[in-house]
């Protein structure tokens, strides 16, 4: 599980069927004090309508993910868990 802020959204033209009707976020890693992580923000599904700018907690774990979307061939691996309320 990561600490992430919501800072964008994931827009495609084409994805995988097992996506189909589900919000993708970019999200970018941050530590406990809100500095965000060195590394490239990354693509989430939410389940919660998280808002711009609102802390959330993401997971990894692609066969949770692909278990949300009911394929276990889906690409998906990162999922919102919840939102931070501040």
């Amino acid at each position: 599980m990561l600490l992430c802020r919501v800072v964008g959204n994931a827009v495609a033209t084409h994805s995988h069927p097992s996506l189909k009707g589900f919000t993708m976020l970019l999200v970018q890693r941050e530590d406990e004090t809100g500095k965000p992580d060195s590394e490239p923000p990354f693509v989430a599904i939410d389940l919660f309508g998280a808002g711009m700018h609102q802390r959330v907690f993401v997971s990894t774990d692609g066969i949770g993910a692909r278990d949300i979307v009911h394929d276990e061939h889906s690409p998906v691996r990162n999922f919102v868990q919840g939102v931070i309320d501040d």
